[in-house]
């Protein structure tokens, strides 16, 4: 994501006032919006619970016990106590599972393995039932449970289904964003930053073996990308889709999906606004879907871990072509390796690469800097204490970048990402993304920037739901030579589960 403009740099002294001030204003701005912001938004812990007392229930041999969890009032104006009712000798469990607890907001494969866990303790903790029940017998815990097991015999067929269906997950996550760039001409404008909606299902079954299916696609209401398209690549605004199936220590996956290579590159992909420009997992403007190093697309991925290893494999199939060329590639193929012996001190280590071969390089490819295959090179590092984290990549890479002129290069990348947990609120980041071209490009294209972001978490505390303001300080150049603006960037991340 390119998020800086161009500008002269004979400016005149007012204009620079002028970009002062509008710092100064969208600094207020997150100041003034942001709490009351904040103040509004659903809080679990703030649900206010209504005092009726709990009840046990039988329902299908299994001893139950039911707790309120909210008052509900229709437009009749009459008023129902939902309760939700788990095992009697698991409640306790379940209580302990909503408390808030400080989380990352995962990238790549580690997002998909907390959505597995999350969806396995959730099947640990047993079948949960919602019954719905007049506020007036919600006070007496003999007519409640009669009024419960009722409800749930009447409605045991359809829940049938909806249990066989269960656990799955229902999610969108609304991304607006307010950018204002420096001397740019447009000025400051909001804008959708990333929003998507998805659907997420894990079954376990006896023998150990999972199955997964995700479906994932950008919401941006002024894209005329259809949400759901399998058939149409360039009109899908699909992210993930993909089917996988796992025993034990090792994972078989086909479809779109995150590369082997963003296995390391995901690693510094934390940043807000401007960052994962350097790494190359995202390349030509895109996802990296055809080059196979950001979200894979018609891939078979093989994904295993043995003693302090984990590594992925991948073969991507079709003969896609990248945008703005007139040649495909004839096959491509990618794998990483992650050593995590050291994980009890803090560190982890990786490496991956990809290798995608072109039928043929055309005379207009060369006239666009392609003289082979695309190669990518990546190592990085990982190291958390407390509440400290520092994570950084090298990367080279050959016939895969291009400049704002698409005129591709060989280029060495790298990106470093540090963040610090003030509180189990408040997250300061600070990090920076550097490309540099090599070899015979003419051009003057560079990326170095340092980034900084301030970052406020509510909800549950997951950095999923979160405020944010993030500074870039570009100091390179475009493929002509002109300078880059400093950048601000003021949004907002909200996670809604259905």
């Amino acid at each position: 994501m390119k998020c800086y403009t161009f500008n002269n740099h004979n400016e005149k002294r007012d204009e620079v006032m002028q970009n002062i001030r509008g710092y100064i204003l969208s600094v207020l701005y997150l100041s003034f919006v942001s709490v009351p912001l904040c103040a509004e938004l659903p809080n679990a812990n703030e649900v206010k619970i209504p005092d009726v007392p709990p009840f046990n229930l039988t329902y299908k041999e299994t001893s139950l016990k039911c707790y309120p969890s909210s008052l509900i009032e229709t437009k009749i104006k009459r008023k129902f106590v939902e309760f939700v009712c788990v095992q009697r000798n698991l409640a306790n469990r379940l209580v302990s599972d909503t408390e808030e607890i400080l989380s990352e907001e995962d990238r790549g494969r580690e997002e998909t393995k907390r959505l597995r866990q999350n969806m396995k303790e959730q099947k640990s903790i047993g079948e949960i039932y919602y019954v719905k029940i007049p506020e007036g017998d919600a006070r007496y815990p003999k007519i409640a449970s009669r009024e419960a097991k009722q409800i749930l015999e009447k409605d045991r067929y359809f829940g049938k289904y909806i249990r066989w269906l269960l656990p799955a997950r229902f999610y969108i996550s609304l991304r607006p964003q307010y950018a204002d760039m420096a001397g740019s001409e447009d000025g400051g404008h909001f804008r959708n930053a990333g929003s998507r909606a998805g659907f997420f299902y894990f079954y376990e079954y006896d023998n150990d073996m999972g199955f997964t299916f995700q479906y994932e696609g950008n919401v941006n209401e002024e894209s005329k990308g259809r949400f759901i398209n399998l058939s149409d690549q360039s009109d899908s605004y699909r992210r993930l889709s993909y089917l996988a199936l796992d025993y034990k220590k090792m994972t078989l996956l086909v479809g779109k999906y995150w590369s082997a290579y963003y296995d390391i590159a995901g690693w510094t992909d934390y940043f807000m606004a401007y960052g994962a420009q350097a790494s190359g997992a995202f390349n030509n403007s895109g996802d990296g879907s055809d080059s196979g190093t950001g979200r894979a697309d018609r891939m078979l991925q093989v994904h295993f871990s043995f003693n302090d290893f984990e590594s992925t494999v991948q073969y991507q199939f079709g003969h896609d072509t990248p945008e703005g060329l007139d040649a495909a590639f004839s096959h491509r193929m990618g794998a990483s390796l992650v050593y995590e012996g050291w994980k009890e001190e803090g560190w982890r280590a990786g490496a991956a690469f990809t290798y995608a071969r072109y039928d043929e390089i055309t005379a207009e490819m060369r006239q666009k800097g392609i003289t082979g295959d695309d190669l990518a090179y990546i190592a990085g590092f990982s190291y958390k204490k407390d509440h400290f984290l520092v994570n950084g990549n090298l990367s080279y890479t050959k016939n895969h970048m291009s400049d704002d002129q698409g005129i591709y290069f060989n280029g060495v990348g790298a990106e470093l990402y540090a963040k610090y947990d003030m509180t189990s609120q408040i997250r300061t980041v600070a990090g920076f993304n550097w490309l540099h071209p090599r070899g015979e490009y003419d051009g003057k294209y560079e990326i170095k920037k340092e980034i900084l972001s301030l970052q406020y978490t509510f909800g549950k505390k997951t950095f999923d739901d979160v405020v944010y303001v993030e500074f870039s300080f570009p100091h390179g150049s475009s493929a002509s030579g002109v300078q880059a603006n400093t950048s601000i960037a003021i949004g907002l991340r909200y996670l809604i589960d259905i």
